[in-house]
């Protein structure tokens, strides 16, 4: 079942762009249209899995109904010699923890425009009814060049009442990334739009600092600084953010949902009328 470089069905393999846990993503090439496309398939350890097949699926069929310039777009499912795969557009860049791994002056002059579109594409997926339940740097590409964010992996996405997740989550396994995950999630509670909301706070305060939000001695050391450890003050560690966007990212990170942004309209409208910084960042920002 292993691939080399070759074809995936009409898709020609050109390299491997990024391998996960689960997952390889290449990079590859479409000849009869003459344009380069995104291939994600799973390792030859987990495609024997009926639960990493169904979730590989399962982007898909979410993926396939989204239409959004934050979205990444996923067009096609299919099998190639006993091996699924998705292929998907081609958006050649590094995904926002990439950025951080290279450095705060690197992206640092974009962020009100990371904070916008990676909300914007959060909202989108929620007037859908769907909740991505894993929202993370990592599973956002910005491209510098054309100021752009597109949110992808869409494996763990659910809808409020949906059943699917029957089929592939062992009993009491919490979904999602332990660094950015909501008291609820970790609570094994239904996920909702707001649980995204705080993993995008999680998100917002790594990129303006360069740090996580809270690190642990052990995994449950971890999830319990998120059930009810306060967040160290973003001003704390960046200096140059204004004390009105420190309460926006303070409310985005609160434990109870219910004092959270009541939802992503209400939290692109915070992002759009508060001002992030006193002035243009740099890397003499972070302390």
């Amino acid at each position: 079942m292993s691939l080399g470089l070759g074809y995936i069905g009409p898709f020609r393999l050109l390299e491997v762009v990024n391998r996960g846990q689960s997952c390889c993503l290449w990079k590859a090439y479409d000849d009869d249209k003459r344009e380069y496309v995104g291939i994600k398939t799973l390792l030859e350890s987990t495609a024997k899995q009926r639960s990493q097949r169904k979730l590989l699926e399962h982007e898909y069929k979410v993926a396939s109904k989204f239409s959004h310039p934050n979205l990444i777009t996923i067009f096609l499912y299919d099998w190639y010699n006993r091996v699924p795969y998705i292929a998907m557009e081609w958006f050649s860049t590094a995904n926002l923890k990439m950025w951080v791994n290279r450095g705060y002056e690197t992206y640092c002059e974009h962020l009100p425009q990371i904070f916008l579109q990676s909300a914007k594409a959060l909202a989108y997926q929620h007037g859908l009814g769907w909740t991505h339940r894993d929202v993370k740097p990592d599973n956002f590409l910005f491209a510098p060049d054309v100021v752009t964010v597109k949110m992808i992996d869409f494996a763990l996405a659910r809808r409020k009442s949906a059943d699917f997740m029957k089929w592939f989550t062992l009993k009491g396994k919490i979904q999602g990334t332990a660094s950015y995950m909501s008291p609820e999630q970790i609570r094994g509670l239904p996920a909702a739009p707001s649980s995204d909301i705080y993993g995008l706070g999680c998100t917002f305060y790594e990129l303006l600092t360069n740090r996580l939000v809270f690190t642990g001695d052990s995994l449950n050391d971890l999830l319990t600084k998120h059930l009810s450890a306060t967040p160290p003050p973003v001003i704390q560690k960046n200096k140059n953010v204004t004390p009105e966007f420190a309460e926006v990212l303070r409310m985005m990170l609160a434990k109870r949902p219910k004092d959270r942004p009541k939802d992503t309209p209400e939290l692109i409208r915070l992002l759009q009328t508060t001002r992030p910084f006193r002035r243009p960042p740099s890397k003499a920002d972070l302390q």
